[in-house]
């Protein structure tokens, strides 16, 4: 079962990651839009991607909250639940900032669009920048966990810090005082 969590996980966020960059690589073009084009390219381009790309997050989020759980107790619980944590962080500010934006968009192509249509675009690019980060992020928290040996019960921070503790003790050739030639 946690192997079929790692893989949709893995698999997940990275699409997530892929739409987020998708829309990244768009941005300088769609910036030097006029209003026109602006509106008519967001109708085109993005209504279905805006719903499959939530649907792909919420899924991400679904299933990486139960790999953390599955791996609570080795030493890749901190790297998953941090990516989990930006998951949802990401999923978040895709619905407070990004969805808001293009509700509003939306209502452009019905009505004349409004003097202040800028704010409204430079807050769904930030949206999409910081989605971005968010999303990459925690794909690579991801994919360093999974690369990564599996020891069970070495999860917490406090066991790490004692062997960091024991190797400076010890050190830089690993050998206690008395052992020195």
């Amino acid at each position: 079962m946690t192997r079929l969590l790692w893989s949709a996980a893995v698999t997940l966020v990275a699409l997530t990651s892929g739409l987020t960059l998708m829309r990244l690589l768009a941005m300088p073009v769609e910036l030097g839009y006029d209003t026109l084009m602006y509106v008519r390219f967001n109708e085109a381009a993005y209504p279905h991607l805006a719903y499959a790309g939530g649907v792909v997050e919420l899924l991400a989020v679904v299933v990486t909250v139960p790999l953390a759980i599955a791996e609570r107790r080795t030493n890749r619980f901190g790297l998953v639940l941090t990516s989990g944590v930006l998951t949802i962080s990401a999923l978040l500010l895709w619905v407070l900032v990004v969805q808001p934006a293009n509700d509003v968009f939306g209502t452009w192509a019905r009505q004349p669009t409004p003097l202040g249509w800028h704010a409204w675009r430079m807050r769904w690019e930030l949206g999409q920048i910081g989605n971005f980060v968010l999303t990459n992020g925690a794909l690579l928290l991801l994919l360093i966990a999974a690369t990564g040996r599996r020891r069970a019960g070495s999860h917490a921070i406090v066991p790490s810090l004692r062997r960091l503790r024991r190797r400076s003790d010890t050190g830089s050739l690993g050998l206690r005082e008395e052992q020195v030639p």
